[in-house]
């Protein structure tokens, strides 16, 4: 399964461009002479004084990262680069970082701006925006803030995260920056390589001065998984030998091979007219591309039986069970554009800033292949359970391709859109408060968004022969957790569709309930605010009022598999009834804040905070189509949204002491609580629900229907430290901690067949950081670990025992970079380097296990600063 080692092929392309950015280095100037003076004074003590500096400034409790000190580590794109900061945790991906949670909390309860304007979420269901787009190149700074002003929007209880992008008036003169790399992926032995280059200038502009940057970046990944997971819940079965123990009815193994492709351009004009008026236009571009081949087996154990021949709790036999192998051939594009225009005057005693947003974000998957191959009559099981189950086949047909028959074809084309446009104007006016000098500012902010969901499916069920697998097998899978068999030859199975799709057989039924999903959703946000901040000396307090008005609608379709006629629908097949529906919400929230920051000394800063804010749910909560109708014989399976969800709501509390060294370093200590209603969490509510809203008159005899819900209430509190430390010998010293507790009330009654507490749905126990960095004259090294706890993912309504939980995450990474005389930086970097996986369980129980591999970077970069 691995392959160790570094790819002779993967230094080829690496060497070229090295030869290349050396032909230009050989061209020194006198600039170029003094810019690597400059080289030497940014490197990683300096980075981390730029960020404390920043921190100790601001209002508000923040934590800072600046371009480069990003640089410094091995991270792709703004997520991976996120997670170092104190208190940040993600959510992975593929063993990517995609998603960014803030204090341990859901990232779907998170903001992001870049530049000010908000960021749309191209994925069809999530609010969360997927940072990965987003390369690291582009960035000037990051800044995660953890308690809020009014001038702020309030849709945020874990954290706002604010991404600047390159600012041509932050650098002196003419400035550029060029970085070849390579990667190599240990699990599948595949090289990545990469391109990006920055470019800042200062021009003249008949007296005013214009700053332009310029950034591009493009990579190609090429990297996959192994995994093995539990489609649906693990239940106590009595066995037809009267054994009685714990199992699963349906266990897949998958394997993953990938390719992504990320392309960045960021543009930024900024003109300065006079001091204190400036006028600016920033834009930003990513496109992301995911093309993914999927391998999957699927045990369907219960197929026939209802239940296993015998249970154990090692082992489990099903007689009579399917065997079903699966490709899924699947081309995933995400595009995210962003524009604001915008300037700030200073007028004596008065001051404005404005500004004008759009924002787009869209991801299509066209033409998806999902292909199915059947076996059926076997006797099938597992002799290990726990975390990674050990699967068996007792028939040795289960690994003859020929007696899999060709069953299913579902052909996609999805798009999602998601669009924003947004202004405000901002007034400010410097004010005496008793003698205090002060600022009082009040502003009006609009944001206008649609997200469109066109989701379209073709199930085909007939072929004009009997086709089976042996007719496009390959020549195995190299799987490294089990026994895995022959897998599906992608190229001659989509010349075969190519040639045939015309004269396939359409599954009417299956096809309508699978296509009516599409969706239109409108949120409206109109805000006013207005606050003060008053320097009192050594005290800073910042306060004021928030209002915002938030106008919901929610469009889609009521789709139904029945027996007979439902009343006020279209039948669009055979007993597959569909109606259109609406949604309209609105509500109205007032958020008080105050921010207190006390200089108590020359080195000690205390901070306290009362803020209140929201967080809206995510779109796939909120939408009114059902994801998915599966009706079989008596049993149902339904993933369903719930239009009528109320967004959380939080009052937060937070102190916070902070202890500044007079050399390099820092010393934090917080504190914070959160009081949360109306948290939403993911259920199964078979036990409650309306069947006939599914399959009409049609009788059910099980069901599962995972729908999201309100909960009641919440709590969670938690601290969180952290501490940087410079050393005259070189050596930087960095680690946070945040550690977390909460609990959340289902209110699901006193009758309830489980406990009503629970922790807080995708809350993370503890999240930690340690860096250990070391530089002596031309050489930095950095060893950074990030460590995420254990997070509840899934409840069970029925039975707390199998609520799904992610399992600890701790990922170990190195980078090493040497500094060259003619402005020449050659780095390294190995991230993941002990193989850590993604383990989620049911109290001991697989839910999903997946491993990817170690992955290396060699690169050079040439800058001229």
């Amino acid at each position: 399964m691995m392959k160790s080692g570094f790819s002779l092929k993967m230094m080829a392309p690496l060497a070229a461009a090295i030869i290349s950015v050396n032909s230009v280095a050989q061209q020194p100037s006198e600039q170029n002479s003094e810019a690597m003076e400059t080289i030497e004074v940014t490197a990683q003590a300096a980075n981390a004084r730029s960020d404390i500096q920043r921190q100790r400034a601001s209002n508000k409790v923040v934590a800072v990262q600046t371009s480069e000190a990003i640089g410094e580590l091995p991270d792709a794109n703004v997520t991976e680069a996120l997670q170092r900061m104190p208190g940040v945790f993600i959510a992975r991906d593929q063993g990517e970082g995609r998603f960014v949670g803030v204090r341990g909390i859901d990232p779907n309860l998170n903001a992001a701006t870049i530049n000010g304007v908000s960021l749309p979420a191209p994925e069809t269901d999530s609010r969360a925006v997927a940072l990965d787009v987003i390369p690291s190149d582009l960035l000037a700074s990051l800044e995660v803030f953890k308690t809020l002003t009014p001038d702020m929007s309030a849709d945020s209880i874990g954290g706002a995260i604010e991404i600047k992008s390159i600012n041509g008036l932050d650098h002196d003169g003419q400035t550029y920056k060029v970085s070849v790399e390579n990667g190599y992926g240990e699990l599948q032995g595949e090289n990545s390589p990469k391109l990006a280059a920055t470019y800042t200038n200062q021009f003249s502009l008949a007296g005013r001065t214009l700053g332009v940057a310029v950034a591009a970046s493009h990579q190609q990944r090429n990297f996959g998984s192994e995994n093995i997971e539990t489609d649906g819940v693990w239940e106590q079965y009595t066995a037809l030998d009267g054994s009685v123990g714990v199992t699963a009815a349906e266990i897949e193994q998958r394997d993953y091979t990938v390719t992504r492709e990320r392309t960045g351009l960021a543009a930024n004009f900024d003109l300065e007219l006079v001091d204190g008026s400036q006028l600016y236009l920033h834009t930003l571009y990513s496109d992301f591309a995911d093309d993914e081949e999927r391998q999957r087996n699927s045990f369907k154990l219960d197929e026939e039986n209802d239940s296993p021949d015998t249970v154990s709790a090692s082992g489990v036999i099903w007689s009579d069970a399917a065997l079903e192998k699966e490709l899924k051939d699947r081309f995933e594009e995400q595009q995210v554009l962003s524009v604001v225009a915008g300037g700030s005057h200073d007028l004596r005693s008065w001051g404005v800033e404005y500004a004008l947003g759009f924002s787009r974000a869209e991801e299509a998957e066209p033409d998806r292949r999902d292909t199915t191959f059947v076996q059926e009559g076997l006797e099938l099981g597992y002799t290990r359970a726990g975390k990674i189950p050990k699967m068996f086949a007792a028939d040795a047909r289960a690994m003859d391709a020929a007696s899999y028959a060709l069953d299913e074809l579902v052909v996609e084309n999805n798009f999602t859109d998601d669009e924003e446009v947004s202004a405000r104007i901002d007034f400010r006016r410097d004010i005496d408060v008793a003698g205090y000098p002060s600022e009082l500012k009040f502003g009006v902010h609009e944001r206008r968004r649609e997200k469109t969901g066109d989701l379209n499916a073709t199930v085909y069920d007939g072929f004009g022969g009997d086709f089976t697998l042996a007719d496009f097998a390959n020549g195995g899978i190299d799987y490294g957790l089990g026994d895995f068999g022959p897998g599906v030859d992608k190229g001659a199975l989509n010349a075969f569709i190519n040639a045939n799709l015309d004269r396939f057989d359409i599954d009417q039924t299956s096809t309508a309930l699978d296509s009516a999903r599409d969706y239109v959703m409108h949120e409206d946000i109109s805000a006013l605010y207005l606050m003060n901040d008053i320097d009192f000396g050594r005290t800073n307090l910042t306060y004021g009022m928030r209002y915002e008005a938030t106008d919901f609608t929610a469009e889609g379709y009521r789709v139904a598999e029945s027996g007979e006629a439902i009343p006020d629908s279209e039948e669009i097949a055979d007993d597959v009834y569909v109606s259109a529906v609406s949604y309209q919400r609105d509500y109205r929230n007032l958020f008080p804040s105050v921010n207190v920051k006390y200089d108590y000394s020359d080195n000690i800063v205390l901070r306290a905070a009362y803020t209140e804010s929201l967080s809206r749910p995510s779109f796939g909560d909120l939408n009114p189509s059902a994801a998915e109708i599966e009706y079989d014989e008596g049993e149902l399976e339904v993933a369903a949204g719930n239009p009528a969800l109320d967004p959380y709501e939080a009052r937060n509390f937070d102190v916070s002491f902070e202890y500044y060294t007079d050399a390099l370093g820092i010393f934090s200590l917080g504190a914070f609580h959160k009081q949360i209603d109306n948290f939403v969490v993911t259920a199964d509510v078979a036990s409650t629900a309306d069947y006939s809203l599914y399959v009409g008159s049609l009788p059910v005899q099980e069901a599962e229907i995972f729908q999201p819900i309100n909960g009641d209430n919440a709590t969670l509190s938690g601290a969180e430290l952290a501490w940087t430390r410079g050393f005259d010998n070189g050596l930087l010293l960095r680690a946070n901690a945040t550690v977390t507790d909460s609990e959340a009330d289902l209110g699901l009654g006193a009758d309830a067949g489980r406990g009503n507490k629970i922790s807080l749905p995708s809350q993370a126990d503890l999240v930690a950081n340690v860096v250990v960095g070391y530089e002596r004259d031309a050489l930095s090294l950095r060893l950074s670990t990030a460590y995420k706890g254990e997070r509840l993912l899934e409840v069970d309504l029925e039975d707390d025992a199998f609520d799904l939980y992610e399992d600890s995450h701790m990922q170990l990474d190195f980078s090493a970079r040497y500094r060259f005389e003619n402005g020449m930086q050659m780095f390294f970097s190995g991230v993941n380097l002990t193989d850590e996986p993604f383990y989620a369980n049911r109290r001991g129980y697989n839910g999903q296990y997946e491993t990817y591999g170690p992955a290396y970077v060699l690169g050079v970069t040439y800058a001229s600063f």
